[in-house]
C-alpha cells in the first residue's frame, strides 16, 4: 500500500479568490484526477462559492461535493476528510469498496424486448450513476425508434446492498398504449403559407406515433426562422389513433437598421438597410442595404429563396450599384446576378451562378475604361466549424473557380481562381481556453496579362482582413510614372493589384473572462502581377487584439505593425482595425 503524491488543483482560471486545495487519494490516481477535475469544474461555476470568505466554509462545502462524487462513481463507503492551513485546503479520501452490480432486470413488455440490444451494463460493471442514468436514454431511443407508444416513461431503481458491496439495478418501462398519427393541424399561421409549414413537419397521416418525432417537426418548424414558438398538443387515443395540433407563435418578419461607424478600409460614414424574411409567404427573404462611406457608396438589393426546388438548395439573385474611389483607381459599377447552392452533406455546399457587370474603371494616370463582363461562378466549400462568427474548433476550404468574358469589342476573357483554408483548435483543458487560429488564402487570375484584367477585379493585399499592420490595399506590384519635372526620376504608383496572390495568418485567441478576450496574430501576404503565387516573398505584419464577447458575435479591435515597413510607402508605423466578428 502507497500513497500518491498529492496534485494541486488551482481553483479559478483568472482572477480567483477561492483557496487553492489538494486531493490525496490512496492507491486511485485516476479517480484522484477525477475529483480535482470536478472540484476545479465546479469552482467555475458555483455562484455559491463565490459567496463564501472563510476557507472552512469552502470546504464544508465541497466536502459534500466529494462525498456525491464518490457516489456517482460507485463508493458507497466512501469518506473524506479536510483539513485547512495557511488558508489551503487538503483533502483527504478513502473511497473504500467499489460497489458492483449484482443483477440487471430489464422490465418493459415482451413485444418491445425483441430486437432489444440492452443498456451497455451488465453484472459485475461498477455501478457508476452515469452509465446508470445512459441506460435509461438508450431504453428511450430505442421504444421511440421502434414502438408507437403514446407515451415513453422509464425509470429505474438501484438497491444497495451494503453487506455485499454490490447493488441490484432494474429498470423499468410504464405501460402505454400504441397509437398511429391521424389527423394532423397547424394554428396560429397569419402570413406564413400553412402548406409550406406542413411539409416541414414531415409527418402524415398513418405514420407510428412518435413523442421524438413530435419534438423533431417542432424544431424544424423553428429552423424556418419564421416562427418563434411551436407547441403540439395531442388528442386522447380513439381506436389507436391520435390527432396532433401544433401551435405555433409567428415572429415579426420585417427589420430596419441605421448604423454609423468606422471602416480603416473604407473610413467614416453611415449605413441604412431594410429586410422581410417572408415577402411571399415561404420563408423569401428580400434585403436592400445602402452604404456612404468615404471611400465607398452603394445600394445593394438581395433575394433569397430557400428550399428552392429541394429541401438542401437555395436560390440567391443581388442587384447592386457601387462606386469606389480608391487610391490606385476609381470604378462606378451596377451588376446583376444570380446563383443555386445546393447543400451535398452536413458539412460540403456546391454554387454555380452567373453575373453581368457593367463597369467604368479609371486607374491612376490612365485614361477611363468600361467593361461590360458576363461571369459564372463556380464554388465548392467544406465547413466542420462550430460557429460562423467564433469558431473554436473545426476547418474550412472555399474554392471558387469564376470566368470572365467581356462582351465588348475588346473580347478579353480570364478566370479568377480563389481558395481560402481556415482551421481552428481550442485546448479547451488549458487556462484560458486558448485557441489556435489559421487561416491561407491562394488567389490566380488566368488568360490575360494583368493590364488588361480590370483594376477592381485584382488582387490586392493589405488590411484589416488581408495583412493588418499594412494599409488597405497597399500591397502588391506598382508602376513606374515618369516626372513632369525634366531631370527627375520616375516615380512609384499606388498599387496597381496582381494576377496572383498570398496570404497566411496565424491567431492565438485567448478569453481572459466570459465577456473579454485578446489575441495576438502575425499575418504575411502580397500580390503579385504574374500568375504565380508563393510563400516566400511576403510583407509581414503582427500585433495584438481586444475581443468583447457580445451575445451575437465578438467585438474586435485590433492594432497591427508592419514588420517590413518600406520607406515613403508606409506612412503609418501602424494600423487600428475595428469590426464584428473575428478576423478570419
Amino acid at each position: 500500500m502507497f500513497l500518491l503524491v498529492p496534485q494541486l488543483g488551482y481553483a479559478l482560471p483568472f482572477f480567483d479568490k477561492l483557496p487553492k486545495f489538494k486531493v490525496r487519494v490512496s492507491e486511485n490516481r485516476e479517480l484522484q484526477e477525477w475529483l480535482k477535475d470536478q472540484l476545479n469544474e465546479q469552482r467555475k461555476s458555483s455562484s455559491v462559492l463565490k459567496s463564501y470568505e472563510d476557507p472552512l466554509d469552502v470546504a464544508r462545502y465541497e466536502h459534500g461535493t466529494l462525498e456525491k462524487l464518490l457516489r456517482s462513481r460507485g463508493y458507497y463507503d466512501g469518506r473524506v476528510r479536510q483539513s485547512v492551513s495557511d488558508g489551503e485546503i487538503l483533502y483527504r479520501v478513502v473511497p473504500g469498496h467499489l460497489y458492483r452490480i449484482s443483477s440487471l432486470e430489464i422490465r418493459m413488455p415482451p413485444r418491445l424486448r425483441v430486437g432489444f440490444p440492452g443498456v451497455g451494463l451488465s453484472v459485475g460493471d461498477p455501478l457508476e450513476a452515469k452509465k446508470v442514468t445512459e441506460g435509461v436514454k438508450q431504453i428511450e431511443t430505442y421504444l421511440a425508434e421502434n414502438a408507437c407508444l403514446l407515451n415513453v416513461d422509464v425509470d429505474y431503481q438501484a438497491t444497495v446492498i451494503h453487506s455485499e458491496h454490490a447493488a441490484r439495478l432494474e429498470y423499468r418501462v410504464a405501460q402505454s398504449p400504441e397509437v398511429r398519427i391521424g389527423q394532423i393541424y397547424v394554428e396560429g399561421v397569419t402570413t406564413i403559407d400553412e402548406e409550406f409549414l406542413r411539409k416541414r413537419l414531415k409527418l402524415k397521416e398513418g405514420d407510428c406515433f412518435s413523442r421524438g418525432k413530435m419534438d423533431a417537426a417542432k424544431l424544424r418548424l423553428l429552423r424556418t426562422n419564421l416562427v418563434a414558438g411551436a407547441n403540439a398538443e395531442v388528442s386522447e387515443p380513439n381506436a389507436g389513433i391520435v390527432d396532433i395540433t401544433f401551435i405555433v407563435t409567428e415572429r415579426k418578419h420585417r427589420t430596419v437598421r441605421l448604423g454609423v461607424g468606422y471602416s480603416s478600409d473604407d473610413g467614416g460614414g453611415a449605413s441604412a438597410g431594410w429586410e422581410h424574411r417572408n415577402i411571399l409567404g415561404r420563408g423569401e427573404r428580400i434585403e436592400v442595404e445602402t452604404r456612404a462611406y468615404e471611400v465607398t457608396q452603394s445600394i445593394k438589393g438581395k433575394l433569397l429563396v430557400p428550399r428552392f426546388f429541394r429541401d438542401d438548395q437555395e436560390f440567391s439573385a443581388t442587384a447592386e450599384a457601387e462606386n469606389e474611389e480608391r487610391e490606385s483607381y476609381d470604378a462606378e459599377s451596377i451588376s446583376v446576378g444570380g446563383a443555386i447552392s445546393r447543400r451535398h452533406t452536413k458539412h460540403r455546399t456546391f454554387s454555380i451562378g452567373s453575373e453581368l457587370k457593367f463597369s467604368q474603371v479609371q486607374e491612376e494616370g490612365e485614361e477611363s475604361e468600361n467593361y461590360n463582363l458576363l461571369s459564372f461562378p463556380l464554388g465548392v466549400k467544406i465547413d466542420t466549424t462550430d460557429n460562423l462568427l467564433d469558431a473554436k474548433r473545426g476547418a474550412t476550404v472555399a474554392l471558387e473557380v469564376k470566368p470572365y468574358f467581356d462582351l465588348r469589342s475588346s473580347g478579353t476573357q480570364f478566370t479568377k481562381n480563389t481558395l481560402v483554408m481556415t482551421g481552428y483548435h481550442t485546448f479547451e483543458e488549458t487556462k484560458f481556453d486558448p485557441t489556435l487560429a489559421l487561416r491561407i488564402k491562394a488567389g490566380v487570375i488566368s488568360g490575360a496579362d494583368n493590364l488588361e484584367i480590370p483594376a477592381d477585379e485584382r488582387f490586392y493585399a493589405g488590411g484589416g482582413g488581408s495583412v493588418r499592420g499594412y494599409a488597405y490595399q497597399a500591397l502588391g506590384p506598382r508602376r513606374l510614372i515618369p516626372s513632369t519635372v525634366v531631370g527627375e526620376p520616375p516615380e512609384l504608383s499606388d498599387p496597381i493589384g496582381g494576377r496572383s496572390l498570398s496570404e497566411i495568418s496565424l491567431e492565438g485567441r485567448f478569453r481572459i473572462t466570459e465577456s473579454w478576450g485578446g489575441v495576438l496574430f502575425v499575418d504575411g501576404g502580397n500580390a503579385y502581377a504574374d500568375a504565380k503565387p508563393g510563400f516566400d516573398d511576403l510583407y509581414w505584419g503582427a500585433g495584438v487584439g481586444v475581443r468583447y464577447m457580445t451575445s451575437f458575435a465578438p467585438l474586435r479591435f485590433d492594432i497591427g505593425f508592419p514588420l517590413d515597413r518600406r520607406e515613403g510607402l508606409d506612412d503609418s508605423s501602424y494600423q487600428i482595425y475595428v469590426s464584428l466578428g473575428q478576423a478570419f
